[in-house]
């Protein structure tokens, strides 16, 4: 920076205080000469002062910053007597100023104090001007806009590719974060929709979009593609949203993903909101009116999912129940010997549900003496006096809940006062009816069990009934379908200890899932490639240092079993050439 100085010999200290009270700092001028024929200490330090707006006028022409007629940037600014612009720091126009700075001795410097002075503090952006808090297309009462004549006849020419189209437009109008993303993924993988970043595409910028309508942008911004060989006829690829949706909620969802929170509910409503929000966008703008049904079907479905899957998530944990459990460790099952009292690897297992023998015998009589019928309980007595109760039959099975029996009044009130029952849950009644599930390998049937299947290929419906807890009870619902192992006592007792999955009501397990990451096979395997010669080089290397150590290894022995010759050889001959010496009999028994 430069100034202009005064005839008086001031403009040193000018040129070093208008630039530096400008940056809106104090400055301390110890050093500093008041005149051009005096120096040395200055004893003026600590006072405070203001600037004057003639050397503020000055600097500022000497800068090109004010014209003569007082006019800076287009605006007029008053000026004082001697024609200096009256401005304060900020550039604002000053009521007063002073005229000078006589109350300064000469060569006292000052410590500078500018407390007019501030920066334009920059202000942070609002989520609005940002874009975070723009609408995502999730929230709950959100719909598109209504389509005008003009759209609609735009997007009826679009989507004759049908899905692809409708994906790609549909990721272009909603704010995807990374876990809707996630979501949407992996439901378009399922149906047959491969994912991915677009390659080779280049890059995209601004000069490029301008010249594109919204149809193109959408397709060179687009992830998602329907693969080449699913543009093959209808009959080899079906269409099913509602089939794919089922098996998305149902099979996928709980396999992938951890539901088991306290917020168990919001994360499932998160993961069919999106699902839901899709189907939407493909009604609302008619992309496959053939499929309304189906479309209209498979949002059933989210609703659905919404109650059931919660509850699933929730009855898996609680399975088998206390009193299953109990009969597991008095009769032999799953559950036998697992109390954490007795295996101390159990006390550190989360969620460990063993019982120990005190704990399963009061459990499972005070069931018994509150659930079962008088023949059960009298066939009970009779087998544990002779000690011939035994395990008939154990299997594993197919469920599916066709009724709910809960706890009476009756029945709560005696667990809440017979001493016997303190501390226990009340029993309900689970009924159930047997379910092929359909990831079960077909077993081989003899000859007359297939005479049977054809004459019923739905198979024997068998019913079940089992003693449950009614806090257990509250997470099922009818239709909702497990697999477990089931153990038949001798008395009449049925009860399962070991559950291999709970599933919803509308369970769909679709060939889709075996598809997902398949490549075609090349249709000849890549040709051998042998060893190069560094790599030969390298194992004749290892080889030899095989050897050598090998050889190292036989000599050592060889060495040893010498060693241990030689001594056995010198003890011989030393043992021959001793006397022997024969006592006395009689020396012995003096002794």
């Amino acid at each position: 920076m430069s100034c202009n100085p005064s005839d008086d010999g001031e403009g040193d200290s000018h040129k070093n205080l208008v630039p530096q009270m400008l940056d809106n700092t104090t400055v301390n001028m110890n050093n500093a000469q008041h005149d051009a024929g005096r120096a040395g200490p200055s004893p003026g330090v600590g006072k405070t002062f203001v600037v004057d707006p003639e050397v503020m006028a000055q600097w500022s022409s000497g800068h090109g910053g004010t014209s003569e007629n007082g006019v800076r940037d287009g605006k007029s600014r008053s000026t004082n007597a001697a024609g200096n612009e009256k401005v304060d720091a900020k550039g604002n126009s000053a009521e007063k100023f002073p005229a000078d700075q006589d109350h300064l001795a000469p060569g006292d410097s000052a410590e500078v104090g500018v407390a007019s002075v501030k920066k334009k503090s920059r202000k942070k952006k609002s989520k609005s001007k940002r874009g975070l808090a723009a609408p995502t297309g999730f929230e709950e009462f959100y719909v598109d806009a209504p389509l005008t004549p003009a759209e609609f006849d735009e997007e009826k020419g679009l989507y004759d590719p049908r899905i692809e189209t409708a994906i790609q437009r549909y990721c272009a109008r909603r704010n995807l974060d990374s876990k809707r993303k996630d979501v949407f993924d992996k439901y378009l993988s399922l149906g047959g929709i491969s994912s991915g970043p677009k390659q080779f595409s280049g890059g995209l910028d601004a000069k490029d979009l301008s010249d594109m309508n919204a149809a193109e942008i959408a397709l060179m911004k687009a992830t998602h593609f329907v693969d080449v060989d699913k543009w093959g006829p209808e009959e080899a690829y079906q269409v099913d949203f509602e089939g794919c949706v089922k098996s998305f909620f149902s099979s996928r969802v709980p396999e992938i993903y951890d539901l088991s929170g306290v917020d168990c509910v919001q994360q499932v409503k998160s993961k069919t909101n999106v699902v839901r929000n899709f189907l939407n966008y493909l009604l609302h703008h008619e992309v496959c009116p053939e499929y309304q049904a189906q479309v209209h079907a498979a949002k059933a479905v989210c609703d659905k999912t919404d109650n059931e899957l919660p509850r699933v998530t929730r009855a898996r944990s609680y399975f088998p129940g206390d009193f299953q459990t109990a009969c597991s460790e008095i009769f032999g099952g799953a559950y036998r010997g697992t109390s954490g009292q007795n295996v101390g690897w159990a006390i550190d297992v989360e969620g460990f549900a063993g019982m120990s023998p005190e704990l399963a015998k009061q459990t499972f009589k005070v069931g018994m003496a509150t659930h079962v019928p008088d023949e059960m309980a009298k066939a009970y007595m009779e087998q544990g006096e002779a000690l011939s109760i035994t395990t008939t039959k154990a299997y594993n099975a197919g469920l599916e809940v066709t009724e709910l029996v809960r706890a009476s009044d009756e029945v709560k009130r005696f667990y809440e006062r017979h001493p016997a029952a303190k501390g226990l849950k009340s029993l309900g009644r689970l009924i159930t009816k047997s379910w092929i599930p359909p990831y079960r390998l077909q077993e081989d049937l003899t000859e007359e069990e297939k005479k049977l299947a054809e004459t019923n290929p739905a198979g024997v419906v068998e019913t079940h009934s089992f003693l449950v807890e009614d806090y257990v009870l509250e997470t099922c619902f009818v239709g909702m379908k497990f697999e477990a192992t089931i153990r038949e006592m001798s008395f009449g007792l049925k009860f399962f200890d070991t559950t291999h999955g709970v599933f919803c009501s509308f369970y769909t397990l679709l060939p889709n899932e075996l598809m997902i990451g398949w490549r075609v096979p090349e249709a000849e395997p890549l040709p051998y490639r042998g060893k190069n010669d560094a790599t030969v080089a390298m194992e004749d290397d290892f080889d030899d240092v095989e050897e050598d150590m090998d050889e190292k290894a036989d000599f050592q022995q060889e060495e040893h079993n010498d060693t241990k010759d030689a001594e056995e050889g010198k003890e011989e001959e030393s043992a021959k050439t001793v006397p022997s010496i024969k006592v006395s009999e009689a020396w012995k028994v003096e002794r």
